[in-house]
């Protein structure tokens, strides 16, 4: 299966094809006719610039409330991936459409033709979940998965090339830490004044401050706790955090110097150091 864009220079393609996924017809899709324009004008493409960006995709949904709109795209060998789904689930319509180079968008009438041939090579009808591309034998067994599904993030699949290869390296997780911190902060909220935003472009309005008031941490020895500080703000003190870090780093430094001794090596600890070739954490050879 190859991928590719015919038409280069049509960049309201996703305006077509979105408009002829809601308006389906059986004798030549591709063709952009009058009754076309005509239905296209009954959709807000309000402030959507062409070629279509992903981004805006969302701006488009926001505009349509009846429409939920899901982006696939390939990659090199050819393999669809989800770019975009909906989370309008409950909406009138829902429109799928492949994202190729350029910004081309073409529609998708037929997603189990689309997918089945990555997935196996039987021909059957399957429905897939675009979160995932799973796929099941039917809309019912589908609906099922979605519950779940839907509360997670859309999944792109990428496996290791063949005659690759992986190793763990991160050998400084591999001790046994004797010290371990949990800390908290609290605060309380200013309000503060802002600029009226521009309606007709996504923001974020500021109108609170988050100030800190408070602190508090909890210091394990070896699984056992050694220290606990509670710290709330009696007065207009600006460095709350100072006063945190001045604390725990006193705190530490006599935790530490309590656990540091010296080391005791009996007779035989100190012929296995002496005969030692390898490292006991990442096992390769040590350099002399």
């Amino acid at each position: 299966m190859k991928f590719r864009n015919e038409n280069k220079t049509d960049n309201p393609c996703f305006k077509w094809c979105v408009t002829r996924a809601l308006n389906p017809v059986t004798d030549h899709p591709e063709r952009i006719t009058k009754q076309l324009n005509e239905q296209a004008e009954t959709l807000n493409f309000k402030n959507i610039s062409y070629p279509v960006k992903l981004k805006d995709v969302d701006k488009f949904e926001k505009q349509n409330s009846t429409i939920s709109l899901n982006v696939l795209g390939h990659d090199d060998e050819n393999k669809i991936y989800p770019l975009r789904i909906s989370n309008k689930h409950e909406r009138l319509h829902e429109v799928n459409l492949l994202l190729l180079e350029d910004r081309h968008y073409v529609s998708i009438s037929n997603m189990s033709r689309l997918l089945t041939s990555q997935k196996s090579k039987h021909t059957e009808k399957r429905h897939f979940c675009l979160r995932c591309l799973n796929s099941f034998t039917t809309e019912k067994v589908l609906k099922k998965h979605d519950q779940y599904c839907q509360k997670n993030g859309v999944v792109k699949i990428t496996l290791p090339k063949k005659g690759t290869s992986l190793e763990f390296n991160n050998f400084n997780r591999s001790t046994k830490v004797p010290i371990v911190v949990y800390t908290d902060f609290e605060c309380f909220t200013k309000p503060i004044q802002s600029c009226q935003p521009d309606l007709d472009k996504s923001f974020i309005e500021k109108y609170e401050k988050h100030k800190l008031s408070g602190f508090s941490y909890y210091i394990l020895k070896n699984g056992k706790p050694v220290k606990q500080v509670l710290y709330s703000q009696r007065e207009d003190v600006e460095d709350i955090a100072g006063i945190f870090i001045d604390l725990l780093e006193k705190d530490l430094d006599r935790i530490w110097l309590m656990e540091n001794k010296p080391m005791v090596m009996i007779e035989y600890n100190k012929i296995d150091f002496e005969n030692a070739r390898t490292c006991y954490l990442c096992k390769k050879n040590i350099c002399f």
